[in-house]
């Protein structure tokens, strides 16, 4: 696989606009390989199906982030519930 060479584009296409220039005007998957391949990157089809998906769940992730609730440990500390207690408890009907 050419994972490597797919991460070695994108970190040299972020920092030579003749690379940019020259993908930029890709407007499929095929074209993107082709460029790259015209370019000297041995990227295939599979490493950007891949690229994709992590993307995708780094996307998912984030926004299961942003709905989180962030707690100062001490307030979390002051809530926290004595679990023997719970365990011990007599069952209530």
């Amino acid at each position: 696989m050419s994972r490597g060479e797919l991460v070695r584009l994108v970190d040299e296409a972020e920092a030579d606009s003749v690379i940019r220039r020259s993908l930029r005007h890709c407007r499929s998957q095929d074209e993107l390989i082709l460029a790259a391949r015209r370019l000297g990157y041995r990227i295939t089809r599979v490493d950007l199906q891949q690229a994709q998906r992590e993307d995708q769940k780094e996307q998912r992730i984030q926004a299961l982030d942003a709905q989180c609730i962030n707690v100062p440990i001490t307030e979390a500390m002051a809530e926290q519930v004595d679990v023997e207690q719970i365990v011990n408890a007599p069952e209530q009907l």
